[in-house]
């Protein structure tokens, strides 16, 4: 079933669907958790939870279904992360005006690393202009289409899944998958080219981390950038 059909059958209390809903999304969102930081042996339980709340909103609720509901569920769990975290801090910080004898200098130095470190694995920190200006970048060279896909690709959704939610073959999701890659990628290369100095080594630092690899292209542009310079 597409998004929307599926969307509908849980509103019939269709149990097949509640079934699909849970074997399609649940690899998924045990990624995102791990990618929020959430413990290994939480992650299972939360996803539950997740999965569970969101089939009882369809049911009880009758919107319109999202776009892309691979987007909507992570979405949706990275915010019950985030708030479970929030509410977490509240309650230590409430317990804390309520305790007679203060803290200690090194006690509250301790809390608040602790709640750093916590929120910098709830939330990616921000993108440098170098990468703001990439992104743009690659974004406006991509149809409704194609974006959409990007998400679905961001989120690891299944191929198959994506086939069916285009209404094409597994091999020719694979196709436009593998073609939207090497799109990306050329893209991102000859953006890379366009620029120069520090920004093009951050640029192509990054790009070697990503699941996007820049590759031999983007290690030469490396290496001629470097000989320009010391030139």
């Amino acid at each position: 079933m597409g998004d929307a059909a599926l969307v509908a059958a849980l509103r019939c209390e269709d149990e097949g669907a509640l079934r699909e809903l849970y074997l399609r999304y649940r690899p998924m969102l045990l990624v995102v958790a791990a990618r929020c930081g959430v413990a290994q042996g939480e992650r299972e339980a939360l996803v539950e939870d997740c999965l569970t709340d969101i089939a009882i909103h369809f049911i009880t609720v009758a919107a319109a279904p999202p776009r892309s509901l691979a987007a909507y569920l992570a979405r949706s769990l990275r915010n019950r992360v985030l708030n479970a975290e929030r509410a977490r801090q509240r309650a230590a910080a409430a317990e804390g005006a309520d305790t007679a004898a203060g803290p200690s200098e090194g006690q509250l130095a301790g809390s608040s690393e602790h709640a750093r470190r916590a929120s910098g694995n709830l939330e990616a920190a921000p993108l440098s202009p170098a990468l703001q200006r990439l992104a743009a970048a690659l974004v406006s060279g991509l149809g409704e289409d194609d974006r959409l896909l990007a998400v679905w690709m961001s989120h690891c959704a299944p191929t198959r899944d994506i086939a069916v939610w285009l209404g094409i073959a597994h091999k020719a999701a694979q196709k436009r998958i593998e073609r939207l890659r090497e799109r990306l990628q050329g893209a991102a290369l000859r953006y890379v080219e366009s620029v120069g100095g520090e920004e093009r080594r951050e640029l192509l630092t990054f790009l070697g981390r990503a699941t996007l690899a820049p590759g031999p292209a983007a290690r030469l542009a490396g290496v001629r950038d470097a000989a320009k310079e010391t030139a």
